[in-house]
């Protein structure tokens, strides 16, 4: 029998399926965090509700090219329309901050 027949105990990946489980559901709320504040920063720019849509859901598609993304279309949808929600009817912010003097 040759040496390495029998690999040491700390040679072999021992995976915890729960931490997969935890590590998974922390990665989707990263992604959808993120899908938040870009959101954010477009209403801000004054980019319209569905100019702001079709860019997030371009920036999925091209963040998971070919593979399923973790965040589905429904739910950029759901967080365009929470971001969005507030604004006037074509998406862009009733009204701009007044600029402090100083």
């Amino acid at each position: 029998m040759s040496p390495m027949a029998e690999p040491f105990e700390w040679m072999v990946a021992k995976r915890n399926p729960e931490v997969a489980r935890a590590q998974k559901a922390r990665r989707e709320a990263m992604y959808r965090t993120e899908l938040e504040d870009r959101a954010g920063l477009l209403s801000r720019l004054g980019y319209s509700k569905e100019n702001a849509r079709t860019r997030l859901q371009a920036n999925v598609r091209w963040d998971f090219e070919g593979g399923k993304g973790p965040v589905a279309a429904g739910d950029v949808d759901a967080i365009i329309d929470r971001v969005f929600g507030g604004n006037g009817p074509a998406g862009r912010p009733s009204g701009r901050p007044k600029a402090s003097s100083r």
